[in-house]
């Protein structure tokens, strides 16, 4: 992206553009002027850091104040629309620990999903957020570490498009100040806090973005790749639609103003050749491992790729913005993801903003960009209130390509957060140039008052039995053996992970809450059903005790020597508890109460 460019319209004074400052100096200074001037420099170099650590330091109290709830309960609460992604990255953050204390492999996990383990390269491992975070974890436990990393996450994503914009884009730290607040706190920022640090924190994507734009030589490329490599271990799916969005401006930028592209290719492709080796290079095995290693699969459940966009979500407003509606909880985005819920006052001022500033190409092709990745985020086929209005819409074209067959359609749409970020930059630095910038100024708060986010709802979390917070399971299980939840349903395996997270995942779970490989290959969540887990998962969804004979426990037998399970374990928090007791008793043999569950010891089952 190109450095400030000239403003479209003068000054506060006549409407005419005046000459820079430099310009009106005198050819010649009298004696001691220079150093004055270097004073001034340094005092305002001085003053432009207060105004910096101040911005910081709002955004870190915003980003607090959002997350209020969950300081206060952490490890007790989770947030109210998403149960099931806190225990699991909080359980990555327990492995990033046993990378260092055990020796773990960083890329595949063997305490979860026993016997075959979980390939965290192809999950959201998160290692470059969780490895930093190790001492936290080890003096504070996974739960503050986790409310920490979504913390950190808005406010440095806030911070690095704030410095980006005021060092780059803008002169004016209102404008950038206001830019990097919506790139932190959008909508659909905010919304990824029930849960999702790897979307939240995108404080990398600017500097990346800005390296890459502004790449020249051999050692700018070696500092974009090393970023590049950072963020692969963040999130991969968005360093990908960074590159995509980052080329299609580039391009954009290219129709506009040949020329300036045209004198810098050469010098970009040699920095981005360094980049692209630098990356290579250090990516190449955890790459390979990602794609061909155990518990490797393709795609993502179908169901999961169907997540578009509703058409009618745009002018929306989110759940969790000012004047959001909880209706749109379900009717136009699952939670959480509710992506691109701008507002209507947003989206007006945005096609204000670009009409008024379309002289300047970078606006233009930021309009670009934001155009292309709106209709993409709609996915497959577009719906205006939940009914299809067009079958095959642009995303059907792509959705079935390498890479692309792993984005979730819908978060395409968070690529119009820095797009929309940088405009309102642009759009403040030229008001603070016109006679009456108040007017447009008050008018574009007034676009931006409903979007500004509120608290994040929190729900209880089930507490973890004392039967292993109390250590006591360790009387009852054998060498390292896996341990069953007897609750197999989608709950149950998420159950099982805080179980094994609460001991510092000191034994192998059977289960858990993941993405790997189903029956024919393709990514699905959680493990392939065993026939003794469909079982007790069909009595935990629906109650009743199913019939068991010599067959069922046969099957029970293979399927607990498949596991490796020493332990079988009914938690006080199971559904159908009752009938889930009574089925085991007749599969396993009577089962035995310690501490808060219920246990069935499986070595009559696997004659060990």
């Amino acid at each position: 992206m190109p450095e400030t460019e000239p403003p479209t319209a003068g000054p506060a004074t006549d409407g005419v553009e005046t000459a820079p400052a430099e310009a009106a100096l005198p050819a010649e200074t009298v004696p001691g002027e220079t150093e004055a001037s270097g004073e001034t420099e340094v005092a305002r170099g001085w003053d432009d850091r207060i105004v910096d650590v101040a911005v910081i330091l709002i955004y870190l109290a915003m980003a607090a104040t959002v997350l209020a709830r969950l300081w206060h309960g952490f490890g007790q609460l989770n947030p109210a629309a998403n149960s099931s992604d806190p225990p699991f990255f909080e359980w990555v953050l327990r492995h990033a620990v046993r990378i260092f204390t055990h020796g773990e492999n960083p890329f595949l996990t063997p305490r979860l999903n026993a016997p075959y383990g979980v390939n965290l390269m192809a999950n959201t491992g998160l290692l470059g957020l969780t490895v930093p975070l190790v001492p936290v974890t080890l003096l504070f436990g996974p739960s503050v570490a986790f409310v920490l990393m979504l913390t950190l996450g808005m406010t440095a994503t806030a911070a690095a498009w704030y410095l980006v914009l005021s060092r780059h884009l803008v002169s004016n730290r209102l404008a950038a100040a206001v830019g990097g607040a919506f790139a932190g706190f959008a909508p659909g920022i905010v919304n990824h806090t029930n849960a999702h640090p790897n979307l939240v924190a995108q404080f990398l994507i600017p500097v990346i973005v800005w390296r890459a734009l502004s790449t020249r030589t051999v050692r700018h490329g070696i500092v974009l790749g090393l970023l590049v490599t950072w963020q692969a271990f963040i999130n991969e799916e968005l360093l990908f639609l960074t590159a995509l969005a980052t080329g299609l401006f580039v391009a954009g930028y290219a129709v506009f103003r040949p020329n300036e592209v045209r004198v810098a290719v050469l010098p970009f492709l040699r920095g981005a050749a360094a980049g692209a080796a630098v990356a290579v290079v250090l990516l190449a095995y955890p790459l390979w491992y990602q794609f061909f290693g155990p518990q490797h699969y393709h795609g993502l459940p179908d169901f999961v790729l169907g997540y578009g966009a509703d058409l009618a979500s745009y002018p929306a407003f989110a759940k969790l913005s000012l004047i959001g509606q909880p209706v749109a909880d379900g009717q136009l985005a699952p939670q959480p993801e509710e992506n691109t819920f701008l507002g209507w006052p947003l989206l007006v001022a945005l096609l204000i903003i670009v009409i008024w500033l379309w002289r300047r190409a970078a606006v233009r092709a930021l309009a670009v960009v934001g155009v292309v990745f709106f209709v993409l985020s709609l996915g497959a086929s577009v719906t205006y209130r939940g009914r299809t209005v067009v079958k095959h819409a642009p995303w059907s074209w792509l959705n079935h390509l390498p890479l692309f067959d792993s984005v979730v359609p819908t978060r395409l749409g968070l690529v119009l957060v820095p797009v929309v970020a940088v405009l309102l930059g642009y759009a403040v630095e030229q008001l603070f140039r016109q006679r009456y910038g108040w007017v447009g100024g008050l008018a574009l708060a007034l676009a931006l008052v409903p979007v500004i986010p509120r608290q994040l709802p929190v729900a209880p979390r089930p507490a973890v039995p004392a039967f292993f917070t109390s250590g006591d399971w360790r009387g009852y299980l054998r060498g390292d053996r896996s341990v069953l939840s007897a609750d197999t349903t989608w709950d149950g395996n998420i159950t099982a992970m805080n179980w094994d997270n609460a001991t510092g995942q000191a034994y192998r779970a059977v289960g858990g809450y993941f993405l790997g490989p189903d029956w024919s290959g393709k990514g699905g969540y959680g493990p392939q059903t065993r026939p003794t887990a469909g079982l007790l998962s069909n009595v935990g969804y629906n109650g009743g005790v199913p019939p068991v004979g010599d067959e069922q426990r046969e099957q029970a037998r293979q399927d607990v020597r498949f596991w490796d399970a020493g332990l079988i374990v009914l938690g006080p928090g199971a559904p159908h508890a009752d009938d889930l007791r009574a089925t085991l008793d007749q599969l396993v043999g009577p089962g035995r109460q310690v501490d808060d569950v219920t246990i069935w010891d499986t070595s009559a089952l696997d004659g060990s």
